[in-house]
């Protein structure tokens, strides 16, 4: 048993942490033991399935022999999390950067620090993983990404919620110390990361317990990473990996944050590890089970049956399914019983049960269903009904949008130190509709310089009829351009059209951008859309004039638009006088035209 001096591991200058790591381990799992098995009950209600254990060993294993195919069941529990991860999990969080009282170099550079990050978050799949991880939440209270180097890349990578491990006393606030990380890794994976400890690697005991099959062919160890935050003088932090006969990696960790960033559905009063919704719902689940059991076994019961008498002389041989068969007997009539039906009063407990479950959860059965209430057709409506269920979620939606913010500040601190080692270190960024590559060295910026908040989420309807309306209504009032609506309409059997009817202002925008930020100039081609680039570029130097952007670059904005202006002049020269012939056209900017004339093929809104 390890002592209480014992566990502080940091401070052993000894080799052998390893041994101390692994006694706290053992410790842990002992003592938390219900946790695990409250998270195994809970994946097992979301799952509708005995699973043996939580690990990628041990998660295709039921406890009995087959899977329970022929039960009857009414999972509330995991329509409820699909919906609400459907609901809060689509929208994609995007990171953006602003600074307080820069100037327009510096707010230029919180803007590129923003697409950076974007374009970091595409590289390293980060709207894939993400997704997974607030179902995590959902089911077990907390879910978990780990954040770490790969060479130049960064990876984001989801953690099962029962690899971490957290001391009861140093997570009471939610803000531990130290924290590990236990993980079954295949020996052949790790004779490969580590062959300078081949030898203790292949004398590591074979990982059996309940977390992985007896009889299965994988041949896995367990590996426990640790850390410990040094203090606010920056010192006592550490980071280890070891195994159950050797320490791996042993050195100083220096970050005041550890290489995780968590999502929980709900924070407990007291603890580290959250509240999910399968916890919410558990009672109403299991008690749904057994009034559907009863059900059941009600209905087998119901089928009629012969009740005879004993002494009677009646062979049960003639006891079968014959169209008007004889049946002989001598004695007492042989007479058929039918059992009552099933009381009604289950069924209405029942459905008392799953309204409950729904409520409890905060949806409907019919966004469950993916049904909307009869005679919301409209943007607008939809709008506001889907406003009027999401209310509910309003503090799981913030944590949702944080939980990307904590992604995108460990990225920037790894990024960070890739640029130590790759001066040239660079990612890809979508501006628009084109690529650009976007140096490290030309978004850095100290922490004190910007602050980070999220994107807000769009406004549109989800579905695409309605999303249609809204943008169609924007149109009709002036809000937005055709060139725009067609950006929003995200159809794939429109991309390619969109992407041509709006080459010319992606060209006109993409020639600013280059004068804005090289301070170099791009002289007006007589191929491209000059009136919509006087239009466009005059508006954006108000805008750089007003951010200070240097006078050099101003004038290259002026040279631009006076330019295209002489070009037009000169493509254009001015018709003859005539003569008044009759009174002249009313001016006025006309009406746009509506979307279903720019995308023939698109679908008509729902009226």
């Amino acid at each position: 048993m390890i002592t209480p001096v014992q566990h502080y591991w940091w401070e052993d200058d000894t080799k052998r942490v390893h041994e101390t790591i692994f006694s706290i381990i053992k410790y842990l799992e002992q003592n938390q033991n219900q946790t695990h098995e409250m998270n195994l009950r809970h994946m097992r209600l979301y799952s509708n399935i005995n699973i043996l254990g939580l690990s990628i060993y041990s998660y295709g294993r039921t406890e009995g022999s087959k899977y329970n195919f022929d039960r009857l069941t009414y999972n509330i529990v995991q329509s409820c999390i699909d919906t609400v991860t459907q609901k809060i999990a689509k929208n994609k969080v995007k990171p953006m950067f602003l600074t307080e009282g820069g100037n327009w170099s510096m707010q230029r550079k919180a803007q590129k620090l923003g697409e950076f990050v974007q374009g970091q978050f595409y590289s390293s799949k980060v709207y894939e993983t993400t997704p997974l991880v607030f179902r995590d939440a959902a089911i077990f209270g907390t879910g978990a990404v780990k954040i770490y180097r790969d060479g130049s890349d960064i990876i984001c990578e989801r953690i099962f919620t029962d690899e971490i491990k957290v001391e009861y006393s140093d997570g009471v606030y939610a803000k531990p110390k130290s924290i590990y990380q236990c993980k079954a890794m295949p020996r052949e994976t790790m004779l490969r990361m580590y062959p300078s400890y081949a030898q203790q690697i292949k004398l590591c005991a074979r990982l059996e317990s309940s977390q992985t099959f007896h009889n299965s062919l994988s041949d896995v160890i367990q590996v426990v990473e640790a850390w410990h935050l040094p203090t606010k003088e920056g010192k006592g932090g550490r980071h280890v990996i070891t195994i159950e006969n050797a320490t791996l990696v042993d050195e100083e960790y220096t970050k005041s944050y550890f290489p995780f960033a968590f999502l929980r559905w709900k924070q407990r009063p007291i603890g580290f590890f959250g509240q999910g919704l399968a916890e919410e719902l558990m009672g109403i689940q299991i008690e749904a089970n057994k009034i559907l059991r009863i059900i059941e076994r009600s209905f087998h019961m119901a089928v009629p049956k012969m009740m005879v008498e004993n002494g009677s002389q009646v062979s049960l041989a003639q006891l079968n399914n014959e169209v008007a068969g004889i049946l002989k007997y001598s004695g007492v009539k042989p007479e058929w019983v039918s059992f009552p039906p099933v009381n009604p009063q289950y069924f209405q407990h029942l459905q008392n049960l799953i309204d409950y479950g729904y409520r409890q959860a905060g949806i409907s059965q019919m966004s469950a269903s993916s049904a909307k209430p009869a005679g919301l057709n409209s943007g607008k409506a939809l709008r506001e009904f889907n406003d009027i269920e999401s209310e509910r979620f309003i503090l799981n939606g913030q944590a949702w949008e944080q939980f990307h913010l904590d992604i995108a500040e460990q990225f920037i601190e790894c990024a960070r130190d890739i640029a130590l080692e790759e001066p040239d270190y660079a990612v890809k960024s979508k501006s628009s509709d084109f690529m650009k590559t976007i140096k490290w060295a030309e978004v850095d910026m100290d922490k004190d310089k910007y602050v980070m908040q999220a994107f807000p989420t769009s406004f549109l309807s989800s579905t695409p009829s309605a999303k249609f309306q809204d943008i169609q209504e924007m149109l009709q009032a002036g809000m937005i351009d055709k060139e725009f609506a067609l950006q929003l309409l995200d159809y794939p059997d429109v991309k390619a059209y969109s992407k041509y009817k709006t080459a010319d202002i992606t060209d006109i925008m993409k020639t600013c951008e280059y004068i804005i930020d090289e301070g170099s100039y791009a002289a007006p081609e007589p191929f491209q859309n000059l009136e919509l680039g006087i239009k466009y570029i005059g508006a954006q130097y108000l805008v750089a004039k007003n951010d200070n952007v240097p006078e050099s670059r101003l004038e290259l904005l002026r040279r631009w638009i006076s330019e295209a202006q002489g070009m037009l002049q000169s493509m254009n020269p001015p018709a003859p006088e005539m003569a008044p012939q009759g009174p002249a056209p009313q001016l006025g900017k006309p009406a746009p035209a509506p979307v279903s004339e720019l995308l023939p093929n698109a679908p008509a809104p729902v009226m």
